[in-house]
């Protein structure tokens, strides 16, 4: 299990080792050496204290082996490596907070657009929607599949060529599968960032 708030990598020359697994770099731990007399070598042995946070090399997330290496590592930490660790993890929780009210939102218009399919979504759900896709947009907007991201047109009355005013707008299917591109977005987005 891996901790949510993050640590600076220890600075510890010759007994930490990066693995790169998939997505994910591992900081493994020399624990010991062991000598093998029958085949004549030493082996190291080592643990995996966390996963590097590849926005933020010099952090990572620690596990259970890291708190029981490193008790005593926040006492001699600097106060700039405090802040750094703060930072991130505050822009973290914001990250998982939008994810949170998203698949809310996602979760609703997928029922929705069940029942509702053809209908025009009114004025008020659309911003209460875009309140949300904004910041996500932002949050990815250096990302190469945010070019397929967009928010939702707001309706508007639109009148017809015999006086009759009618509403337009994105129906709750096309609401929908909108979300879906934001829903696979975020889905490569959070396999990325730790």
């Amino acid at each position: 299990m891996y901790f949510n708030q993050p640590v600076l990598i220890p600075n510890a020359p010759g007994k930490l080792v990066y693995k790169k697994k998939g997505e994910s770099t591992y900081v493994l731990y020399e624990t010991g050496r062991t000598y093998d007399p029958n085949r004549q070598d030493t082996r190291v042995d080592r643990k995996i204290i966390g996963i590097q946070i590849p926005q933020k090399p010099e952090l990572m997330l620690p596990n259970e082996n890291y708190m029981t290496i490193f008790t005593k590592e926040d006492e001699n930490m600097k106060e700039e490596d405090k802040s750094l660790i703060e930072t991130y993890g505050a822009e973290r929780e914001h990250d998982f907070m939008l994810k949170d009210f998203f698949d809310q939102l996602f979760f609703e218009f997928q029922i929705m657009s069940r029942k509702k399919g053809s209908s025009i979504v009114n004025e008020n759900k659309v911003k209460r929607i875009n309140k949300v896709l904004e910041p996500i947009m932002e949050m990815m907007k250096d990302k190469p599949y945010a070019v397929f991201l967009e928010l939702i047109p707001e309706p508007e009355m639109v009148e017809k060529g015999d006086g009759e005013t009618v509403i337009t707008g994105m129906s709750y299917s096309d609401v929908a599968l909108l979300m879906t591109q934001f829903k696979g977005a975020l889905n490569r987005y959070f396999q990325k960032v730790i």
